[in-house]
């Protein structure tokens, strides 16, 4: 398992049924400085960027992240934009960059609350 400081991609953490790519692209994610602040205070461990139960509710917000980038790029044609929020009904985290790499074909979120 990687820790969450460092960019999370599909196959670092294998959650089913998803697969990450939209049309050749893997989508990526960060956390912001700010982002991680806050986890850090959740963690009941000093190695908090490794903390399983921290990390596994991380990646459930992921996931819904991607889900929301997933449906919008489905229907829009187009990808989310810093700025824009991306939630359900009982999380949401906001776009603070996003970053592209042609070369490996990633687009890197960069999200925060």
């Amino acid at each position: 398992m990687k820790s969450i400081v460092e960019t999370i991609k599909h196959q670092d953490w294998a959650i089913k049924g998803q697969d990450w790519v939209i049309k050749g692209w893997e989508i990526q994610f960060l956390f912001s400085e700010k982002q991680l602040q806050e986890v850090r205070k959740l963690a009941r461990v000093d190695n908090w960027y490794e903390d399983p139960i921290v990390a596994d509710t991380c990646m459930v917000r992921l996931a819904t992240c991607f889900n929301s980038i997933q449906k919008y790029h489905n229907t829009f044609g187009i990808l989310p934009q810093v700025g824009d929020r991306l939630f359900d009904e009982d999380s949401g985290m906001i776009i603070e960059d996003r970053s592209i790499d042609g070369d490996v074909m990633a687009i890197t979120f960069t999200l925060s609350n």
